[in-house]
């Protein structure tokens, strides 16, 4: 392979929006060197070989012209080109301001045909006219690149690699000829090999380039990635001080955004300067799914290539400062500074369908299902709240399976109430504030009762009766989710346990979570609960909402199989309002479809849901399975639902949810 790399190299200097500027210049075809602070810029600047300074000048800050001063003596004597990036709508003097500093060219942003490509290409052509020509300006690139401590490798095969003679003097004591592709690899500490594990696994999900902060011999560089056609490029950057190795905190090692860390300091700063933020909180909601069905390699692919293309499609519709940031798990968080309010919905319509389409792992269709949740700020708002109203109404969204995007609704008060419940669960349970209600279960023919459904509830001493959507929500944020959901399983069977023998007779549904079914030694660990409180499993049904059950099938199969081998009941909850793939029906191990109480709320007077309940329970009868209507509150749904062959129900008309007490004086009374 011959030794002078072929790519042009251009410096770029962005003091807010340095990653999506540097992606999307390295996909016009240039090797990008990046900072995002002025210091030692004229070294950082020749150390990079580059003929073209594009300097960031949007803030319209002294530090912008104070950094194109600094180049403009190159400028002037060697024939560099420095473009200055502008936005006259906000800074109305800008464009002189960068000319007086001494900018040789500038584009725009306030014009709407500003051309970020076109613009690059006319600063280079100005660079070979003061060169004499575009040979002579190439050949001089060459000369720049060759002093570059620099490798290249093959994509398919790591014993194609080459280094210049600059990296091979400066490696030291590190032997390329037994290790040609892994020899700086090698010498890493574990955590600056995660770095570069994360970084190689961005280039391959389709980022365009990657830069890597580490040591080599002891001192600090910049390790800046590029894959063009078969080859992956390297090229090593001293730094004059640490400041870029310590702003690597900041960073995401998976996705190389920035970290929840760097997002809040941020959104702190620009509300601390007056802005308007407008936060999108952005969530992968079958997650759990795709990482059970293609593994977690999988998983941690998915959540790379969305992250570099929610910084791509960000920069590319909106051109005012920006942030894109992993918060954890597999959610992301766009901050957007001054844009108008109208036009946020618009922005996160089209970027939600613009990122999450045709997203693939080894050739099988990955098909994430993405939610957003929308806060704008307002004069009070701080770092902390403006956050979790977004996070809330993401929360919201992922809950409602309506429309993808759901806008915070949410006061001050409602988010401090949010975090107080969040701190207070963990007590709340180990003080035995989470009690457990029974719904009364009866047959649709006679009234008899037949069993109850487990509630769970938090009796919060200054809030009251908190139902199971909230502290349900508030487990998951507090990260409790799976204790929760284990006391309360506990606690129903342990109750049911202590009914009368008179009422032995009667089932016990309880509810079974997605983080359920996905824990290791579920199936044993129920086994196990069930055992301790002394129930009888044939007595007991576990309730699974659809879309959880069919998320996940052939594990979920296994793992309900076992369970209900022992006797175990299994029903689908919430019937008909997920995917309804009723043909996987007849592979799982079900017992009843519960009609959701969305459906029976108008069926008495609706022609068109009579014909949907009726499908419903027409098919679960030719698969053998049992049916439970919910929310039954008025006779006539009653008469309908006898009509239309429905064996159970529960609700209202018969009796809301009941404490322990309650129920048992109930059971007793209908016996």
């Amino acid at each position: 392979m011959p030794h002078l790399v072929e790519f042009r190299n251009l410096f770029l200097l962005s003091f807010h929006e340095r990653d999506p500027l540097a992606a999307e210049i390295t996909s016009f075809g240039w090797r990008v060197h990046s900072a995002r602070r002025p210091d030692n810029l004229s070294a950082r600047f020749f150390s990079a070989g580059a003929m073209i300074a594009v300097i960031d000048a949007r803030c319209a800050s002294d530090d912008c012209f104070e950094a194109i001063a600094e180049l403009s003596t190159s400028a002037t004597e060697g024939g560099i080109a420095i473009l200055a990036l502008v936005d006259s709508s906000r800074h109305p003097p800008i464009v002189a301001q960068c000319y007086d500093s001494g900018a040789t060219h500038y584009l725009d942003f306030a014009d709407s045909n500003a051309n970020l490509a076109l613009s690059i290409k006319y600063a280079y052509r100005y660079v070979e006219n003061f060169r004499g020509g575009a040979e002579h300006a190439s050949h001089e690139q060459s000369l720049l690149t060759s002093a570059d401590l620099q490798w290249s490798m093959a994509v398919d095969g790591v014993t194609e690699f080459w280094a210049s003679d600059s990296l091979l003097k400066a490696a030291g004591e590190i032997d390329f000829k037994r290790y040609p592709a892994t020899g700086i690899y090698r010498r890493l500490s574990e955590e600056e090999r995660k770095r570069v594990r994360g970084a190689m696994g961005r280039l391959r999900d389709g980022a365009r380039q990657a830069a890597v902060p580490h040591r080599l011999n002891g001192r600090a560089v910049i390790h800046h990635l590029h894959e063009a056609g078969d080859r992956i490029f390297g090229r090593i950057e001293y730094l004059a001080n640490n400041e870029d190795m310590d702003d690597w905190t900041g960073r995401d090692l998976l996705s190389g955004l920035r970290n929840t860390a760097a997002a809040r300091a941020w959104i702190r700063k620009k509300l601390e300067a007056g802005s308007q933020l407008s936060l999108l909180s952005i969530g992968i909601k079958n997650f759990r799914t795709i990482n059970a069905a293609f593994g977690r390699q999988a998983g941690d692919q998915l959540l790379r290539i969305v992250g570099h293309r929610l910084m791509e499609q960000t920069q590319r519709q909106y051109a005012g400062s920006q942030l894109v940031a992993r918060l954890d798990g597999q959610n992301f968080m766009i901050a957007l500074a001054d844009i108008q309010t109208s036009k946020v919905s618009a922005f996160a319509n089209d970027l939600i369908g613009s990122v999450f389409y045709d997203l693939q792992f080894e050739g099988r269709s990955i098909n994430p299902v993405a939610r957003a949740g929308v806060a704008i700020s307002n004069s009070n708002s701080s770092e902390k709240t403006l956050i979790r109203k977004a996070v809330l109404a993401l929360a919201e969204a992922t809950a409602a399976d309506a429309l993808p995007i759901n806008f915070s609704t949410v006061t001050e008060a409602d988010v401090h109430l949010e975090e107080a419940l969040e701190e207070q669960l963990a007590g709340a349970m180990s003080r035995g504030e989470i009690a457990i209600a029974f719904q009364p279960q009866m047959k649709v023919a006679t009234g008899q009762l037949v069993g109850a459904e487990a509630l769970a509830r938090w009796e919060h001493p200054e809030y009251g009766l908190l139902g199971a959507s909230t502290l349900f929500a508030v487990a998951e944020r507090a990260g409790v989710m799976e204790s929760l959901s284990t006391q309360i399983h506990k606690q129903a069977l342990s109750l049911a346990a202590r009914w009368p023998q008179s009422l032995g007779f009667l089932r016990l549904s309880i509810n079974v979570t997605a983080s359920d079914l996905a824990a290791a030694g579920f199936d044993a660990n129920m086994q196990k609960q069930i055992d301790n409180a002394g129930f009888a499993p044939d007595r007991l049904t576990l309730e699974i909402t659809e879309s959880e059950l069919i998320g996940n099938l052939s594990a979920s199969a296994d793992i309900l199989q076992r369970l209900r081998a022992t006797g175990v009941r299994i029903a689908i909850d919430d019937f008909g309002t997920g995917y309804s793939s009723l043909s996987y029906l007849k592979e799982l191990p079900v017992d009843y479809l519960k009609i959701d109480s969305g459906l029976t709320g108008d069926i008495s007077g609706s022609p068109k849901d009579q014909v949907v309940v009726r499908s419903i329970i027409d098919m679960a009868h030719s698969l053998n399975l049992g049916v439970i209507a919910e929310g039954v509150e008025t006779e006539g749904q009653l008469k309908t639902l006898a009509e239309l062959g429905c064996e159970y129900f529960q609700g209202f008309l018969c009796a809301g949810p009941l404490s322990s007490d309650e129920f048992e004086a109930f059971a007793l009374r209908s016996n």
